[in-house]
């Protein structure tokens, strides 16, 4: 019974976005990204999880990019599996967090 809601389990995208952009135009441009090419779904008007080929580096430039003076943006992704240099310890994944603006 799939009605398109977001439902809390696992994630389906590669990121989470979480951002506040005062100016209307960049704020469409933002919006228009997650919605396009970064093949996102929204969570809240100002939250959404999204997909893209960007690694965590050129997915700051890209942010960065949309982003203007006083604007704020945070951004969470999952590694791969990482050892953790624990003898005995299995590899697990990480997420990260990163502030912009």
């Amino acid at each position: 019974m799939r009605d398109d809601a977001l439902y809390s389990g696992f994630l389906n995208h590669d990121y989470i976005l979480t951002f506040t952009i005062a100016d209307p135009e960049r704020r469409q441009r933002m919006l228009a990204m997650c919605a396009g090419p970064w093949m996102g779904d929204s969570v809240t008007a100002d939250t959404w999880e999204v997909s893209n080929e960007l690694g965590p580096d050129a997915m700051e430039r890209a942010l960065n990019d949309l982003l203007g003076e006083g604007d704020r943006c945070a951004y969470y992704y999952l590694t791969p599996p990482m050892e953790s240099g624990m003898p005995g310890t299995p590899p697990a994944k990480r997420i990260f967090r990163v502030l912009l603006g």
